[in-house]
């Protein structure tokens, strides 16, 4: 029997809209700055329109980064396919929500960013969705529509990937600060 709208709605609210910050937060991780609100705004609309298959008994934090992710791989299937557009000079305004400044203030650091930002696609999302997120095997597998076994594999293979991402960033940084040091120092002599 279908719920009524205010009972859907309100279950909705309860359900569904608490997560409206994580599931920022991973497709900015996803899509990037720009590509979030637009994906974090079709997942909800996909979880709105097919909420009464929901079963409560389930999670629904998982429910959604599943829909996240489906939506996520559309997006990027479709944008395969377009042909890039010309800039053009208008302005655009960013959007700002009240919610963001809270969630912004647990960023990563420039320098995992970019190590994220290096990983596979698929690496990436099984550690945020382990790491940051805090999912079991058994939900990322669902999530990612894989067997556990694959998301153990990948979760490990993805650390492994990080550190060494990690350590050549600040190998880099330490060549690059001696460097300057050495010119620095040559400079200084007669």
């Amino acid at each position: 029997m279908p719920l009524s709208w205010i009972t859907r709605s309100k279950r909705f609210e309860m359900e569904a809209l608490p997560h409206l910050g994580t599931l920022y937060r991973m497709a900015r991780q996803l899509a990037g700055p720009d590509g979030a609100d637009e994906i974090v705004q079709e997942t909800f609309l996909r979880a709105w329109k097919y909420f009464e298959t929901f079963d409560s008994m389930t999670n629904c934090r998982a429910w959604l980064f599943r829909i996240l992710r489906n939506t996520w791989i559309s997006r990027w299937r479709k944008r395969r396919l377009e042909l890039p557009l010309t800039d053009t000079e208008a302005e655009t305004i960013e959007p700002y929500y009240d919610w963001e400044v809270e969630l912004l203030k647990d960023e990563f650091s420039a320098g995992m960013k970019r190590a994220l930002s290096d990983l596979p696609a698929d690496y990436r999302m099984v550690v945020l969705l382990a790491d940051v997120e805090e999912f079991s095997y058994e939900e990322i597998a669902r999530i990612m529509e894989c067997p556990i076994g694959t998301v153990m594999s990948r979760l490990n293979r993805a650390r492994r990937m990080l550190v060494r991402l990690i350590q050549a960033q600040r190998e880099e940084e330490i060549a690059e600060k001696t460097a300057r040091l050495a010119e620095r120092v040559t400079r200084r002599k007669p």
